[in-house]
């Protein structure tokens, strides 16, 4: 626009130049009002460019009707996505379910299946009033009494519901209307709600009366999306539901294929040639050393997004690294940089940053206590090495060939230690086995691991695998406890503070979530995960 806005500036010019010449002949005044219709050409063909360009998802802008086919890295362990945090169940299941809320593009919350929210003066009590004439997918409309058994599920079997929830019910105050009782306030209700995994999905109630602790075996939602065939370790088939509208939501989904067929394929050589071939319009999950092989395909672009953090986590529960100390040393020492090169090769798919939250989302990004990080101080690490007793001990440090980014930072990471004098045995995993040893805090030291996107800061991560509970408890409940986000910002800095001074993990940096698409895809969104449900199919 800023070409177009210096090209039309240099017209309007020429022509207030002709204006002011007196004594104009015919044909000057036929050249007058021949540009005064160029420029009025001119403009209107600027105004609808910025139109088309703003609202991509326009039926205008894209095209209705085929298949898009998308490679995912691994199959989705279930379709229900109130029990589990896996990122595949997330991906495909959010096409199928929606939530009372969503998040925005900048981890606002905004109405969905509900219409309107009251909050109580003590915050305590959250009224939503539902949306009429939603319907599910097996033609069902949704009512209070699906959202009622639907949250009070979530909240008992999702790691969101059991860690933030406690005590916490939905009850049904009219056929549209539910109460969401808290015990204590928690300023991040909303957004628990609205996180997309685990999903607080809102099932019809008698699949939801039925469906086992493990699973769902109905898959039922309201969205934009339903189930269509699930063919066990080959793909699944979503096709468009008809009766789907978002109508009077801010958040807009506007489902244009007919299908999605997700294929899952765990071999990312297999993602890459079939998406640069044109078997696929979607390939998840590339990594940085094959970004390059994207960029350089014709029809193929790289599609970077926010990918979460990834740290060293630490046994403080027991051995040397209960001792503060020690794991002071291990952070004094440690190059990030270094290690995010190492791991995610050019510095467009990793972020030096030393907050949890990533700054796409500020309402819960913070600096405070960066000056602890990425410090690569030997002479310092040594010093709290010795504070800490070290007296040659071998450390055990966990990791697995599965996830090459976390494999590679152990290396670097062992490499470093034994800068400092640390003797350091790395031992590497498939994922299963690596899963059961931190299970185990008499089989590990140290390990390093990524950690998906969130635009918040709430109960999870750092209250397991080692972590101190009590203190990052102590840490979060003052954020619920603020009256706002805005109050909770003190809270939010204490917060982010405390992983410096106390580290019960060490944050290395952020790195970067790359999809492959094809340039005949229209739509395309990542907010917390890739969005499917506005994509289009432009060949």
């Amino acid at each position: 626009m800023v070409y177009i806005h210096t090209n039309l500036t240099k017209i309007v010019g020429f022509k207030k130049a002709i204006l002011t010449i007196g004594g104009m002949t015919l044909k000057q005044v036929k050249v007058k009002w021949l540009l005064f219709i160029v420029i009025a050409l001119f403009v209107a063909g600027c105004s609808n460019n910025q139109a088309s360009s703003e609202n991509k998802s326009t039926s205008a802008a894209q095209k209705d009707g085929g298949t898009l086919n998308i490679a995912f890295q691994s199959e989705p362990t279930t379709l229900d996505p109130q029990i589990t945090g896996n990122s595949s169940v997330k991906d495909a299941a959010r096409n199928i379910y929606e939530g009372l809320v969503i998040f925005d593009s900048k981890g606002n919350v905004e109405p969905d299946l509900a219409e309107k929210i009251d909050i109580s003066d003590d915050k305590k009590v959250y009224t939503f009033q539902l949306r009429k004439g939603v319907k599910f997918h097996n033609g069902k409309e949704m009512t209070a009494d699906d959202v009622e058994a639907s949250i009070n599920r979530w909240i008992k079997l999702s790691s969101l519901g059991k860690t933030n929830f406690v005590g916490a019910q939905v009850k049904k105050t009219g056929d549209y209307t539910v109460e969401l009782h808290l015990k204590t306030p928690n300023v991040n209700t909303l957004a628990l709600l609205a996180d997309p995994i685990p999903a607080a999905a809102i099932f019809p109630k008698e699949i939801i009366e039925k469906a086992p602790a493990e699973g769902a075996t109905e898959f039922v939602g309201t969205g934009p999306f339903k189930v269509k065939e699930w063919k066990k370790n080959q793909y699944i088939t979503l096709e468009r539901f008809k009766d789907y509208s978002s109508k009077g939501r801010k958040i807009k989904k506007t489902p244009h294929v007919d299908e999605i067929k997700i294929s899952f394929l765990s071999d990312e050589s297999t993602r890459i040639s079939g998406i640069t071939a044109g078997q696929f319009d979607i390939a998840l999950g590339v990594s940085s050393d094959n970004a390059a092989q994207i960029e350089s395909t014709q029809n193929v672009k790289n599609k970077l997004a926010p990918g979460g953090f990834i740290g060293l986590f630490y046994n403080t529960q027991e051995g040397f690294f209960s001792d503060l100390n020690a794991r002071k040393a291990v952070n004094a020492t440690i190059n990030a940089k270094d290690i995010l090169s190492s791991s995610y090769g050019d510095s467009d798919y990793y972020e030096l940053t030393s907050s949890i939250v990533n700054k796409k989302f500020p309402n819960y990004y913070s600096e405070a206590g960066k000056e602890e990080y990425n410090q690569h101080d030997e002479k310092k690490a040594k010093s709290y090495l010795k504070k800490a007793g070290y007296s040659g001990q071998e450390l055990r440090l966990l990791t697995s060939r599965d996830y090459q980014d976390q494999y590679n930072t152990a290396v670097i990471v062992q490499q470093e230690l034994e800068k400092i004098g640390v003797k350091v045995k790395l031992e590497v995993y498939d994922w299963a086995t690596f899963t059961d040893k931190v299970n185990d805090p008499k089989a590990w030291d140290i390990y390093p691991v990524d950690w998906a996107a969130r635009s918040t800061i709430f109960q999870g991560f750092w209250t397991s695998g080692g972590a101190p509970v009590e203190k990052s408890t102590k840490y979060l409940d003052k954020i619920k406890a603020a009256a706002s986000v805005k109050d909770a910002r003190p809270a939010i800095d204490a917060t982010q503070k405390y992983v410096w001074d106390e580290l019960p993990f060490t944050l290395i940096g952020h790195k970067v979530n790359i999809n492959a698409v094809s340039t005949h895809v229209k739509g395309y969104d990542f907010n917390l995960g890739p969005v499917f449900y506005n994509v289009s199919v432009n060949k």
